[in-house]
């Protein structure tokens, strides 16, 4: 076991005085403490906690881990985000921030929600809530060549003691450094079984169902329909590594993770939902795939499936919004293996407004479900044979109601003990090919799965 860095001893007397008169009186809401600490940058590992949160934009180098769970606020169900809003806008009226030195840290909380807001936690996504917003006991964020470390405690009537409240953090702590230290096995991994769902044959089928109700229907003009294939190791795919490799063959991508309980979420995805700063909303209008040496964009693709998702999100901001703008031609968003057609969308938010009101607006953007919204949910729901979880729905950070930025989760995969789960999907409009929209998804299942120790 590797031995615990001495300024560790030092951070713990600091803390103790620090903590002490606060966690000794009678308070309520959430107390944080955030020093700058001499951490290199690492990904969780599988033994890092049974609660982790992982979040990096290599390209601005921008990096967060969260262990444990201070505080949690969980929703469900039609109005998830209102409520969710409220619950947060309550806590954070009341959370006590003290920042030691230097240290001045953006992120404070981890942002998740499943794609169907009516969908119950169930299966390999029994661990992970439908919507929730998470306080990690621990906080990690590097950006600018610095660390900053951020404890957190929820405050209560029957809170311990300030001394078991410190000793927790430095005991999460040192429990957390040793298992980066250690890390994980690199050995190759082998395949003992294989299932995709729906088969090749019936994945067609339901895409040529969909395109005829598009062509002969009168409402329904896209949706986006998806699969999933089940791997079977003899051991649990190694985390950390993996989100290092996605980190390094997919610079322009957020890298995600999220553990609840025995089952991890791990994804690169290159779709925005949005970033809040200063004032400025930022989302991506993503969809269309390209094989990696397109040159110029199709037309047809262009036109029935990129452009109702770049009117959808400016559609779903106006309302939000002062100024919403958008490119007038997609640009070709280059990735190992294919190409995806993007268009940027930039508003300026009203003051009324915050991100939960967005959320509420934007979710499901035309790239993850369809249009019109409730055809599309209404076909999904009727056709997948499967739960999506957090596939397509998203996963980001937040500081405070004006700064934030969470991502679409797609090209992911849900490891549960020595099996993981890949998602992938396509857009169907009334001109996909069947047997190109299965070939789409296969090449999306690549991104995680050629990147798993060989």
């Amino acid at each position: 076991m590797p031995p615990t860095p001495v300024w560790v001893g030092r951070l713990a007397l600091e803390l103790r005085r620090l903590a002490a008169p606060l966690l000794g009186g009678r308070r309520d809401g959430l107390l944080s403490f955030t020093f700058e600490v001499p951490i290199g940058p690492f990904a969780p590992s599988a033994a890092a906690a049974r609660r982790w949160f992982y979040w990096h934009r290599p390209e601005s180098d921008h990096r967060l881990l969260g262990v444990g769970e201070a505080f949690s606020a969980r929703e469900r169900g039609e109005g998830r985000f209102a409520r969710l809003g409220r619950q947060v806008r309550r806590l954070q009226e009341q959370w006590t921030h003290i920042n030691q030195g230097r240290a001045d840290p953006l992120a404070r909380a981890f942002l998740g929600f499943a794609f169907d807001p009516e969908e119950r936690p169930e299966g390999a996504w029994r661990t992970f809530p439908n919507a929730a917003w998470v306080v990690p006991t621990l906080l990690l964020e590097w950006r600018e060549d610095r660390c900053t470390l951020t404890f957190t405690h929820h405050c209560g009537r029957r809170s311990p003691t300030a001394g078991q409240v410190v000793d927790g953090w430095i005991s999460q702590l040192r429990r957390l450094l040793e298992a980066s230290a250690e890390g994980e096995p690199g050995e190759p991994l082998r395949l003992l079984n294989r299932r995709e769902s729906p088969g090749a044959e019936r994945w067609k089928a339901e895409v040529a169902a969909a395109v005829t109700a598009i062509r002969e229907g009168e409402r329904l003009r896209k949706v986006v329909l998806s699969r999933t294939l089940e791997l079977g190791f003899q051991a649990p795919p190694p985390i950390g590594p993996l989100l290092q490799a996605l980190a390094r063959d997919f610079p322009g991508c957020a890298t995600l993770g999220a553990r609840f309980g025995e089952n991890a979420l791990v994804a690169a995805t290159p779709e925005r939902l949005l970033a809040l700063r200063r004032g400025e909303v930022f989302s991506d209008a993503i969809a269309g795939t390209l094989p990696d040496d397109a040159v110029v964009a199709d037309e047809g693709m262009r036109w029935h499936e990129h452009q109702p998702v770049v009117e959808g999100i400016r559609a779903a901001l106006g309302p939000w919004c002062e100024e919403v703008d958008a490119a007038a031609r997609p640009r070709l968003l280059r990735m190992p293996a294919f190409s995806h057609l993007a268009t940027p969308v930039r508003a300026r938010l009203r003051r009324d407004a915050d991100l939960f009101f967005l959320l509420d607006a934007l979710h499901p953007t035309p790239a993850v479900g369809g249009v019109p919204r409730e055809e599309a949910m209404a076909w999904i729901r009727g056709c997948e044979g499967h739960r999506r979880g957090w596939y397509t729905g998203a996963f980001g950070w937040m500081a405070d109601l004006g700064r934030a930025e969470l991502s679409v989760v797609l090209r992911c995969g849900l490891v549960e003990g020595a099996h993981l789960t890949l998602f992938a999907g396509a857009g169907i409009t009334e001109v996909s090919d069947p047997r190109a929209e299965l070939g789409e998804t296969d090449l999306k299942f690549r991104t995680l799965l050629d990147r798993l120790p060989q």
